[in-house]
């Protein structure tokens, strides 16, 4: 497969796909709009397939609820029995339901996301629950209002990916990342030409500008990295999927020091930041944004290494 067009979602390419198509694509496409490339990303590919996933109860006293947080993403509730064997890793996926979607919505938006990834320890301060239920897999757990950013959320329904995928969807982050960044350098510049605009004591276009050439750097030296690589489906030699990852880190990092920095910008020029036309687009891009810092750690390579902490 190649492409997926789940709905009217836009087509999205997948990780058989060589890498250096697949950053230029998805940091296209969260350029010109961030929330629906995040959607069509998210509806398309199922990036937390891999994690070890919980089986959620099924009696309506312990079915598992997500609702909208204030401030955004999700607030879960209820109970999962964890599967048994040694350790769930540093990630679980918890999905609301089993199979065929129930007839009563168990999330605020019905047909919305679906699937929950959240840190194993989320599990230290749950309530240990015993059921007496002989057909579950393993012990289980009852969440009381758990918060999950919407970066951490996806589509059960959605294809499955792979452990082996990982260098594709953290080329896909990565991409989306820069591209919503991208665009929101381009946001920032725009009020200094609006009719009665607040002009701080560096204008806008002269920040922004500096923020752009920060992106601008961090993408070329990720294509270079990506050129020739093959798609994650080929594989990577073990070499390169560090320096990926490394790149992946840095890129993250970057974006988020842009978004600051642009944030910082709006609030001093406008006086309050909610007025400036960047905050709708950072709410936008949150989603990009949360994923991307974890990316590396989310969905790690077949052999289970963990490239946290690559520094090249």
């Amino acid at each position: 497969m190649t492409t997926s067009t789940h709905g009217d979602h836009l087509q999205v390419l997948g990780p058989d796909i060589g890498l250096a198509q697949v950053f230029a694509f998805y940091e296209e496409r969260a350029h010109g709009d961030p929330s629906a490339a995040w959607q069509a990303f998210t509806t398309a590919w199922n990036w937390a397939a891999p994690l070890t996933t919980a089986v959620p109860g099924k009696d309506d006293r312990d079915r598992p609820e997500a609702r909208p947080a204030v401030g955004g993403g999700f607030t879960l509730s209820g109970l999962w029995h964890l599967p048994v064997h040694d350790g769930t890793g540093p990630w679980l996926a918890l999905p609301l339901t089993v199979g065929e979607r129930p007839s009563r919505p168990v999330t605020a938006t019905p047909g919305g996301p679906d699937l929950f990834a959240v840190p194993s320890k989320a599990l230290r301060g749950a309530v240990r629950a015993v059921t007496g239920d002989a057909d579950v897999p393993g012990p289980a757990f009852r969440l009381e209002d758990v918060h999950v950013p919407t970066g951490f959320v996806t589509h059960a329904a959605a294809t499955p990916l792979r452990a082996g995928d990982a260098p594709f969807v953290w080329t896909a982050v990565a991409a989306q990342a820069l591209g919503a960044a991208r665009r929101m350098t381009g946001t920032l510049a725009a009020p200094d030409t609006a009719s009665g605009a607040a002009r701080g004591p560096v204008p806008s276009a002269a920040v922004a500008a500096e923020l752009a050439a920060v992106l601008h750097d961090e993408r070329l030296s990720l294509a270079a990295t990506l050129h020739g690589a093959p798609s994650a489906r080929l594989g990577l030699p073990s070499s390169a999927e560090e320096r990926l990852a490394a790149r992946v880190q840095r890129a993250g990092n970057a974006v988020h020091q842009v978004v600051a920095a642009a944030f910082d910008h709006a609030l001093a020029s406008c006086g309050y930041a909610g007025e400036h036309p960047l905050v709708q687009l950072m709410e936008a891009g949150a989603p990009i944004l949360q994923q991307v810092r974890y990316a590396t750690q989310l969905l790690p390579p077949d052999d289970g290494t963990s490239w946290k902490g690559a520094t090249r």
